[in-house]
């Protein structure tokens, strides 16, 4: 974890979100639905009951 932090903060926030981007991609691939709603929902800080886990579909 500590290296991956030292790797993007030392990178363009942009370029940082892209490469971040590409590698949730291929990350979220090998989950689940329930798993990538769980995922997302922790990213935006929301829990599971809310109504809005509903709209979540990847």
């Amino acid at each position: 974890m500590d290296e991956l932090l030292k790797i993007v903060t030392r990178m363009d926030p942009e370029d940082a979100l892209a490469e971040i981007t590409k590698i949730l991609e291929m990350l979220l691939a090998g989950l689940d639905a329930d798993a990538r709603e769980r995922f997302l929902m922790n990213l935006i800080g929301r829990s599971e009951g809310d109504k809005i886990s509903s709209l979540v579909h990847l």
